[in-house]
């Protein structure tokens, strides 16, 4: 079994409700450095143990979720990533892995982005939740929160991105207009 960090035990037992598996592994991703995407399975399982989480529910979920999609799928979805798990899909690990180049999160994100059947929407009305690029590019840039906090902040005051809060309290990124001389 592999060795949980008592630090990351302590903070997840404090929270009111267990996580799902979806949020235990985006916790994980977050905040227990492994190599490469994803975290493996059975340290999810480890942390899931020392939180005396039911293990077969547990289990069960993490089985009813994965996915060896390559690309982004709706629903609570894991991604199967060269053994691991993800809660982002390999063609994002692969297109963003090394940069922290927002405006490419946005682009990469946005692409996964699909309207109801018989809806039409202008792309250019499409953004990203501030806090779902945040969380991208601490996981795949791997970035702390406060980092990808000031480079949502720069690269938004050079004109890379636009913070719009559409009908909605969250506000969300989106890409500038493009303007033709």
């Amino acid at each position: 079994m592999p060795a949980v960090d008592a630090d990351l035990v302590e903070r997840l037992s404090h929270h009111d409700e267990y996580f799902t598996a979806k949020e235990l592994v985006r916790f994980l991703e977050r905040h227990h450095a492994v190599e490469g995407p994803g975290v493996p399975r059975d340290l999810v399982e480890a942390y899931a143990e020392e939180l005396e989480y039911d293990l077969d529910r547990l289990r069960t979920s993490l089985d009813d979720r994965q996915t060896d999609a390559r690309t982004w799928q709706s629903g609570e979805r894991l991604y199967n990533i060269d053994g691991n798990v993800s809660i982002y899909p390999p063609s994002w690990h692969e297109q963003l892995a090394g940069t922290t180049d927002l405006p490419n999160y946005v682009e990469v994100m946005l692409e996964s982005v699909r309207a109801p059947e018989g809806v039409e929407i202008d792309q250019s009305d499409l953004g990203v939740s501030q806090e779902a690029l945040l969380t991208a590019v601490e996981i795949i840039g791997g970035i702390d929160r406060g980092s990808a906090r000031e480079l949502l902040r720069s690269q938004r005051l050079e004109g890379n991105l636009v913070l719009w809060a559409f009908q909605n309290p969250e506000e969300l990124v989106r890409l500038p207009e493009e303007t033709t001389d």
